[in-house]
């Protein structure tokens, strides 16, 4: 069972890098800038979701689908993040 700590530190790692990476198509001026601000928004909004569950979570099932939701998310914004970059 993956401790409340270490979801919590795989979450902000996740939304740091995800943030970081707008944040520099943001600040160059990227054809993509406002798209890139949009996904900051929704990056921000998975991260209090997914922390308020996080919180929530009591037995190894909680965990497991906490785990399932953060691994879906984190896909599709980098997913989202690399068609950006193109």
């Amino acid at each position: 069972m993956a401790s409340k700590r270490l979801l919590k530190k795989r979450l902000h790692r996740i939304v740091e890098d995800l943030l970081d990476d707008c944040d520099y198509l943001i600040v160059n001026d990227a054809p993509t800038a406002d798209e890139a601000d949009k996904l900051i928004d929704d990056a921000v909004e998975f991260y209090e979701a997914a922390l308020g569950q996080i919180n929530q979570a009591k037995e190894k099932a909680d965990y497991r689908k906490v785990v399932e939701f953060i691994s879906e998310k984190e896909e599709a914004f980098f997913s989202k993040l690399n068609d950006l970059n193109k």
